[in-house]
């Protein structure tokens, strides 16, 4: 058995395993095979994933994020903020800003007291890539057709270093949470139901890749704040309030057309799960 010590760490919601390897050398483990095991909620201990934290030759530090499924997440909004929480703890964010890489990218955190800000640059449109979005985007550069047992939608298609379709509807979002499940799993996205209460708020529902419906997910938040400044839904340089089924994460389009997410996030516990290695796969 191998010891594996581990300290949760909770924003709106969403739930993540920190391991950290900044001041010993990373465990040579199968780790998708041990997010797998260490986050069932039967024999584990509940989480949506697990972020491996290490030094980093290009940032501050770097990143590795595990879905629960075992996939490896190329970033992760919620879990940046979380990574940003757990520095300060240990006493590692003393500096105005400090930058974490991760397998998309490289993200500016800054922090006020222990809330939590974290830069996530621009969106891209997923049609064409070296498309970023900006005030003068017209829908069909990022917004196309799928088909589903309703007829043809809209998604509007939106990379934030991740892939994301953005659903724009006025129905319940309960209505449609399996469609949201084919669809995520036929496009390889993770997929947002979005209503626009008012210019500055937003109701959205996500089916995470690698986690399900999911309380919260950050980077799509932003791209669905992004989806809603492109088509004039929401103001520009202003908080927006997204209200997702965990709690309420603030985001705003900034005069560099970069998304910001702000949030609280609570230390739940810590501990040390012993990981059978031979473990054979769900």
């Amino acid at each position: 058995m191998q010891p594996i010590f581990f300290t949760k760490l909770s924003t709106i919601g969403n739930n993540y395993l920190i391991l950290n390897y900044l001041e010993q050398p990373e465990l040579s483990l199968d780790y998708a095979n041990l997010a797998k095991h260490i986050t069932n909620p039967r024999t584990g201990i509940l989480a949506d994933g697990i972020i491996i934290l290490l030094p980093s030759e290009l940032a501050d530090f770097k990143m590795i994020i595990y879905n629960r499924d075992g996939s490896r997440a190329k970033t992760c909004g919620n879990g940046l903020r979380l990574i940003g929480h757990y520095l300060l703890e240990i006493e590692r964010f003393n500096q105005p800003q400090i930058t974490i890489e991760t397998d998309s990218n490289v993200s500016i955190l800054t922090h006020e007291e222990d809330l939590i800000t974290v830069d996530l640059g621009f969106a891209h449109s997923l049609i064409d890539p070296c498309h970023p979005l900006s005030l003068k985007s017209q829908v069909t550069d990022y917004c196309g057709d799928i088909e589903t047992p309703y007829g043809i939608w809209q998604a509007d298609m939106i990379s934030m270093g991740n892939p994301h379709f953005i659903i724009y509807t006025d129905d319940d979002h309960e209505a449609f949470e399996e469609e949201m499940e084919r669809i995520s799993k036929n496009y390889d996205v993770n997929v947002g139901m979005l209503t626009v209460i008012n210019p500055n708020e937003l109701l959205l529902t996500t089916y995470e890749r690698g986690s399900g419906l999911t309380s919260a997910c950050g980077t799509n938040a932003a791209a669905a704040v992004a989806s809603a400044v492109a088509r004039r839904q929401v103001n520009p340089y202003e908080l927006i309030t997204v209200h997702l089924p965990g709690g309420d994460l603030y985001l705003k389009w900034n005069e560099e057309a970069h998304l910001l997410a702000t949030g609280h996030c609570t230390k739940i516990c810590c501990g040390t799960y012993f990981f059978e290695g031979e473990k054979k796969d769900f």
